[in-house]
């Protein structure tokens, strides 16, 4: 479970409040109200297999699931790494990679599988 304030799920969701009281009205995100009583939002429960339908028609950037392809640079700020380090998991297949029709690269940072020698 992740719960986050309104404001933080909003700035991680790059999506407005509104936006995210109207998911929460449809049933796509869960709130949790805590013993003090402020809301928390549950952002795994947009992959929820009950909204497994409406997670088609969601946009790229509220589902966590989806190829987040980014440049090369993008990929270096988001992972914090250099170059070579980048170019080394793509060879090693810890990083989705692939040419666009101008034959730069572009990554999937939501693709990165790390394991002890990653970190």
């Amino acid at each position: 479970m992740r719960l986050r304030t309104p404001k933080l799920a909003c700035k991680e969701l790059k999506i407005s409040l509104k936006t995210l009281e109207y998911l929460h009205e449809q049933g796509i995100i869960e709130a949790v109200v805590t013993s003090n009583g402020v809301r928390r939002f549950d952002l795994d429960s947009i992959a929820s297999k009950k909204n497994k339908s409406r997670l088609a028609n969601l946009p790229p950037a509220l589902d966590p699931y989806r190829p987040h392809w980014v440049t090369p640079k993008q990929a270096r700020e988001i992972l914090g790494v250099s170059n070579p380090t980048l170019i080394s998991w793509e060879k090693q297949g810890k990083i989705l990679c692939r040419r666009m029709p101008n034959n730069y690269r572009v990554y999937d940072v939501n693709s990165l599988r790390f394991d002890e020698e990653t970190l």
